[in-house]
């Protein structure tokens, strides 16, 4: 079997050659798209009984709308643990940068926990040393993960040593864990005792602070429909008994509410999209993109496949009915051509392989993965991938080993041979699956430039407010009641253009509450808020004010307290004109403090573009600064980065200054659609080439079918142009069926990724135009190299042949 796959391979190079690089190009594709779409849907699997977890969220109800949020104040979880016999486990953890001294030397880390002493029963890890059991029981001890304990003291055996953290606070090491996995929503390198964090000040806090990402691990056959219920009926009577100070009935009545919700934990990544999310998850629109692009591919592989193998009949008809003659029964034929086809796939596999040893770093970079070779060589894998291999070629080998093996000798021995010729139904056959085939790479095509229009849309669109060269200082609050020295001293810098402090920045705001005004309050607002603590806000973002003033300095020595509105928050506290909202009032809903409307701002994005903009108040009040934003001179961010630096070393010698710029900022809220594009953008060009591909060496094939036929055409009188356009036109009518098949169901499947976003382009006449223009110009780039070369052949030199 081998020797004859061996003499039919050099006998036809050619057509060996594109069916194995076809193949090859469209396993390692399918390889790292499978690895993909593994990576994306497995988050937190590995946690033992992770589909008995679910983490508590929270839809915070308001009057005209509401908003989901990830974290949650921090008595829900004690609550419910103590009240439900269904709850096995209930812990709480919250994020924070840290600290940490190791002798003389200071490093930031971000990836810092807060964490109940129950966490390690929730959230199991692999423990190097130490006992996990009562790691976080007490204060001060801290749990470093493998990466920390070594990049610390080169050593994971260090158990009982000291590090100091937070304010020169000595904690102990309790234990060491592996390094969490990279398949998780949420990150850590070192964990705390939760009793060592803000919690206990909070402990109480039904309403407010939100800062707790809470899980309950439930016993397992518990109705989740029925538990979620009581939980959520529960907790608004002990927000109701808890909460003093507003008529929590009226409260109620008014549209406002806290429903509490389980999220299953293997699905936050592809499905939460909630404020505060621990960081930012996954889209699921993007991973059943990848995973139609991956069929699609894998389609025209085996399209290329099958095609060029019933094309390819004609040459074996005469050796497979000399068989028949000879006894081969048609089992046994089928059985050698399922063989050989099976042998072009596993051969393909194994250069698949190799291939994707070269270009896994190069896709890891794209991606934003880090997978290693040994992902390739865990033996689950290759079992899976060679199984793959062998199944595809069984697929793609049936119909053309079904056809070849069903010929009879004597049609074919004789001289009525039809080796040369092609009967109507193989014509069919073969021109449906070249249209199938280009429809395919037609949906790609249109999907790939969606996605990079989009993403430019989100690059280029009008923000509201200006984002380039803001230099933001993150940890400003560790500057106390010095934060205004701070920023006036940063200012007098000739690299410096402004400064300005704030509790959030925009794209990143998530304070919200409601309000009314004092002539409606019966028609509560829920708004988003930030504080600032200086006149300089609005023109350090270059904010746009369409009526009234912006703050003085005078107003952050009042008493009173000023606010200045978007245009979005003006129309829903039913004020018809920005000049009616100016000097009008508005109160909160659980407060009996007034706050005067200064101005109206022109609206801006305080959020992503994956959502609406929602109604703004920018208030006076603040006591310590949290951010400090400067406005820095664009050929000089270096220099006032390393200025900024030393003057808070003057200031806080011990601590360590965290700080980024905005617009890298923002640019992260857009990096799994950055990461499409570029891995759709690759598979795109890929389609395209394998199609084209494919119909190059069908088009190899017919054209030397056709040459008698050509060459008595030419002796009777056909000029070039017209042969040329004999072979051409046949193959833009299937192409003209491909764009049928393929442009609706292109134009849905983007449609439906567009509205994932609130703001977004539209699917224009021109982007359908130029997606159809490539798949004609592949097609005739693919066809016209050997249709030029039959137009132009002297037609002696092919009826000698």
């Amino acid at each position: 079997m081998i020797k004859f796959f061996l003499r039919n391979a050099r006998r036809n190079k050619l057509y060996y050659a594109i069916n194995l690089i076809g193949l090859v190009l469209g396993t390692t594709s399918t390889i790292f798209i499978f690895l993909y779409l593994q990576s994306e849907l497995t988050y937190d699997n590995h946690y033992t009984d992770s589909d008995r977890i679910y983490r508590v969220a929270l839809n915070r109800v308001y009057p005209n709308n509401e908003v989901g949020w990830a974290s949650i104040p921090a008595p829900v979880g004690p609550a419910i643990a103590s009240h439900f016999p269904e709850v096995d486990e209930a812990t709480r953890f919250a994020d924070g940068d840290l600290e940490v001294v190791i002798g003389q030397e200071r490093f930031v880390e971000e990836k810092g926990l807060y964490a109940d002493p129950n966490f390690f029963k929730v959230f199991d890890c692999q423990v190097i040393s130490g006992a996990i059991e009562t790691s976080l029981s007490q204060p001060r001890q801290v749990v470093l993960t493998e990466k920390l304990a070594r990049k610390y003291f080169n050593s994971t055996e260090v158990v009982g040593q000291q590090v100091i953290i937070r304010d020169s606070i000595i904690y102990q090491i309790s234990a060491v864990i592996k390094n969490l996995s990279d398949n998780s929503h949420f990150e850590a390198d070192l964990i705390l005792p939760m009793q060592d964090s803000r919690e206990p000040r909070y402990r109480n806090e039904w309403g407010t602070a939100f800062f707790y990402f809470t899980y309950l691990k439930l016993h397992e056959g518990t109705d989740l429909v029925q538990f979620e219920l009581k939980m959520r009926q529960f907790l608004l009577q002990q927000m109701a008994m808890n909460t003093s100070g507003m008529d929590f009935e009226k409260w109620l009545e008014e549209g406002n509410s806290y429903d509490y919700f389980l999220q299953p934990l293997t699905d936050i990544h592809l499905t939460s999209n909630l404020r505060w999310e621990f960081m930012p998850n996954g889209n699921k629109s993007n991973v059943q993109l990848f995973l139609a692009v991956g069929i699609f591919i894998l389609i025209i592989s085996c399209i290329n496949y099958v095609n060029l193998s019933t094309a390819k009949a004609g040459k074996r008809m005469k050796e497979l009915g000399l068989k028949k003659i000879m006894g081969a029964t048609r089992i046994e034929l089928t059985k050698q051509l399922l063989s050989e086809s099976v042998a072009v796939t596993f051969l393909s596999a194994v250069l698949a392989l190799i291939l994707s040893f070269q270009l896994l770093p190069f896709f890891n970079e794209l991606s934003g993965k880090a997978w290693t070779v040994d992902v390739l060589l865990a033996p689950s894998f290759l079992a899976i991938f060679f199984a793959f291999a062998v199944t595809l070629g069984l697929m793609a080998g049936i119909y053309p080993a079904l056809k070849l093996s069903g010929v009879y000798p004597t049609e074919i021995i004789s001289s009525n041979s039809k080796s040369s010729t092609e009967s109507a139904q193989e014509r069919w056959v073969r021109n449906i699956l070249v249209g199938l085939q280009f429809g395919v790479s037609l949906v790609v095509i249109v999907a790939t430039l969606v996605v990079i229009k989009q993403n430019k849309y989100l690059k280029s669109v009008d923000l509201g407010y200006d984002k380039e060269n803001l230099l933001i200082i993150d940890n400003a609050d560790e500057l106390g009641d010095r934060d205004e020295i701070f920023r006036n001293e940063l200012v007098k810098s000739p690299h410096v253009l402004q400064g300005t402090s704030a509790s959030s920045v925009p794209g990143f705001v998530n304070g919200a509450t409601t309000y009314t005004t004092t002539e409606n309050e019966g028609s509560p607002v829920n708004v988003s808020f930030f504080f600032t603590k200086d006149e300089h806000c609005v023109d350090i973002y270059d904010l746009s004010l369409i009526a009234g003033r912006n703050y003085r300095k005078s107003d952050f020595t009042d008493t009173a307290r000023y606010v200045l509105i978007n245009e979005e928050a003006m129309r829903q506290f039913g004020w018809v004109s920005a000049d009616q909202a100016v000097n009008s009032f508005i109160k909160n809903t659980v407060r009996t403090a007034q706050l005067k409307v200064i101005g109206v701002v022109r609206d801006f994005h305080i959020h992503s573009l994956h959502e609406p903009i929602r109604p703004l108040v920018i208030s006076n009040g603040m006591r310590f600064s949290q951010k400090i934003v400067f406005k820095v001179k664009e050929s000089q961010t270096q220099t006032a980065v390393q200025e900024m630096q030393n003057l808070w070393n003057e200031f806080l010698p011990a601590k360590t200054v965290s700080y980024s710029f905005l617009d890298s900022n923002l640019e992260k809220l857009y990096e799994s659609e950055a990461n499409a594009q570029e891995l759709f953008s690759i598979f795109t060009l890929l389609a395209i080439f394998l199609a084209g591909f494919g119909m190059y060496g069908l088009s190899a094939y017919l054209t030397g079918l056709k040459r008698k036929e050509v060459a008595i055409r030419k002796t009777l009188g056909a000029s070039e142009w017209w042969i040329l356009k004999y072979f051409t036109f046949k193959q833009l009518s299937v192409i003209g069926f491909a764009v049928l098949i393929g442009l609706p169901l292109a134009y849905y499947l983007s449609n439906e990724w567009l509205n994932n976003f609130a703001y977004r382009i539209e699917i224009g006449f021109s982007l359908l135009i130029i997606s159809v223009g490539s798949i004609v110009a592949v097609g005739l780039v693919s066809i016209g190299w050997y249709s030029i070369r039959a137009a132009l052949e002297n037609p002696v030199n092919m009826l000698r042949e």
